[in-house]
């Protein structure tokens, strides 16, 4: 599924660290869209935005999946990596979601965005 609005949402999940609440509301909205109907209990955008309710969402959406985060805690800005993949024993997986964002939570939403959008 290729989206311009969704594409535009994960663009600013990745560029921008200052996002606000309704900025975040439109997150949810793509999830609500993207997640199947068990999934998307409860979403908020207070809790997405942070990084253990991105991580509760992800692991809603994709549990059992690999979650693959890489990034340096002292850098300006995080440059966080996030990778959503079936396992982590073979690189032979049919779809990996890919984020990566100053924002660790931002990152790990965008990966979860982007490999919803590839699975619809």
């Amino acid at each position: 599924m290729k989206d311009p609005e969704l594409d535009h949402l994960i663009e600013g999940l990745e560029s921008r660290s200052d996002m606000s609440d309704a900025d975040f509301e439109g997150v949810i909205h793509a999830l609500e869209f993207l997640l199947p109907e068990e999934t998307r209990q409860g979403l908020k955008a207070q809790s997405v935005r942070t990084t253990d309710g991105a991580m509760l969402v992800a692991d809603d959406a994709y549990p059992n999946w690999a979650v693959n985060i890489h990034g340096r805690a002292n850098d300006r800005d995080g440059h966080w990596r996030c990778s959503l993949r079936e396992g982590d024993s073979r690189d032979n997986d049919a779809v990996i979601g890919h984020g990566r964002s100053p924002v660790l939570a931002q990152a790990v939403l965008a990966a979860v965005l982007r490999l919803s959008m590839l699975r619809k």
